[in-house]
C-alpha cells in the first residue's frame, strides 16, 4: 500500500460549527518546543503538499482499474469500490492511519540505530558459533520489509473493504484478489486524504499559528537568559557551553520564524479551496470508475 507521508493525524469530529477548546495547554513557553516550532510548521506545509499530490496521483489511476481485472463479478467489484471509499472516511481507518504514521515516523528516525543493534547482535551470535558471515545488510532489509508489512496488515484490519474481498472471493475470482486489494488500498487512501487528512491540516495549522507570538517571546527569553550565563564570570564551563548551545538553537529558530509563520498563514487561507478541489477531483474519478463498472455489470448480466 502506497502510504508515504509524513505527519501523524487523527479524525476530529465536530458536533457543530464551534470548535471545542483543546484539552491541553499551549507549549509555546517551552524552550524545546520553541526551537522546533519553525521546523514543525514547515513539516505541516510539506506534509500537506505531499498529501495533496498523492491524492491527485492516486485518483488519476482509477480509470485503469477495470482493465486490470479478468472476468470478475462486476457487481461485487462495485461493492469493493464503495466500501473502500467509505473506509477512507471512517474514524477507525483514520485512527489506524494516525497510529501507522506515528510508528513509521519513529522507525524512520531510529532506523539506523535499530538496524545496527539488531544486525550487530546477529553477527555477534554468528561469530560465537564460528560462522563468519555478514548479516547486517540482509537483516536490516528484512527488518524494513517486516515493518511495512505489519503496518499494512494492521491497517487492513481497520478497513471493511478487505473483509468484503475475503467474503466474496469466489465471485471476484481468485486471480483478481491481489490486484483488487491493491486497488482498494489506493481508493481508501485517496478517500482518507481528501476527506480527512487534507481538511485536518487546516485545524493543525491554526493551532500551531496560535502559538507564534508565545514562541517568539520564548526564543527571545532564551537568548537573554543564555547571555546572562555567558556574561557571568562565575558560571562554570559546562554551564557556559550549555548556554551557548541554547542561544544558538534559539537564534536559528528565530531566523526562520517569521517566514515560516507567514507561509503557514498563507496556506491556511488557501486550504479550504484546495481541499475542495482535491475532493472534487477524487469524487469525479471515483464516479467515473463506478460508471464503467456498472456498465460492465450490465453487459455481464445480459450474457
Amino acid at each position: 500500500m502506497r502510504i508515504s507521508f509524513l505527519i501523524g493525524c487523527a479524525l476530529l469530529a465536530l458536533a457543530c460549527s464551534k470548535q471545542e477548546p483543546a484539552l491541553y495547554a499551549s507549549s509555546a513557553g517551552d524552550g524545546s518546543y520553541a526551537e522546533r516550532y519553525p521546523a514543525m510548521l514547515a513539516a505541516l506545509r510539506n506534509g500537506h503538499f505531499e498529501a495533496e499530490k498523492q491524492a491527485y496521483t492516486l485518483s488519476a489511476e482509477f480509470s485503469k482499474y477495470p482493465d486490470e481485472l479478468k472476468d470478475p463479478s462486476w457487481a461485487h467489484v462495485e461493492v469493493v469500490v464503495e466500501k473502500a471509499d467509505e473506509a477512507g472516511k471512517g474514524a477507525d481507518f483514520a485512527a489506524g492511519m494516525g497510529e501507522t504514521q506515528t510508528v513509521r515516523t519513529f522507525y524512520t528516525e531510529e532506523r539506523d540505530v535499530l538496524r545496527q543493534k539488531v544486525g550487530g547482535s546477529a553477527e555477534h551470535a554468528a561469530k560465537e558459533k564460528s560462522c563468519d558471515v555478514e548479516l547486517y545488510g540482509p537483516i536490516g532489509g528484512a527488518l524494513d520489509r517486516s515493518m511495512e508489512q505489519q503496518l499494512e496488515e494492521r491497517l487492513h484490519v481497520r478497513s471493511a473493504v478487505h473483509r468484503a474481498i475475503e467474503d466474496n472471493e469466489d465471485a471476484l475470482g481468485k486471480p483478481n484478489l491481489e490486484k483488487l486489494e491493491k486497488q482498494a488500498d489506493s481508493i481508501a487512501l485517496a478517500s482518507y486524504l481528501v476527506h480527512v487528512r487534507i481538511p485536518q491540516t487546516k485545524r493543525e495549522l491554526d493551532a500551531r499559528i496560535a502559538d507564534a507570538s508565545g514562541v517568539k517571546s520564548t526564543l527571545e527569553r532564551t537568548q537573554e537568559e543564555s547571555k546572562a550565563v555567558l556574561d557571568n564570570p562565575n558560571a562554570s564551563k559546562n554551564a557556559k557551553d550549555l548556554a551557548q548551545k541554547r542561544a544558538d538553537a534559539a537564534r536559528t529558530a528565530q531566523a526562520s520564524l517569521d517566514s515560516e509563520v507567514e507561509q503557514a498563514k498563507k496556506l491556511g487561507e488557501e486550504l479550504e479551496q484546495r481541499a475542495k478541489a482535491a475532493q472534487d477531483q477524487y469524487e469525479k474519478a471515483k464516479d467515473g470508475l463506478i460508471q464503467v463498472i456498472q456498465e460492465k455489470a450490465k453487459a455481464q448480466g445480459k450474457k
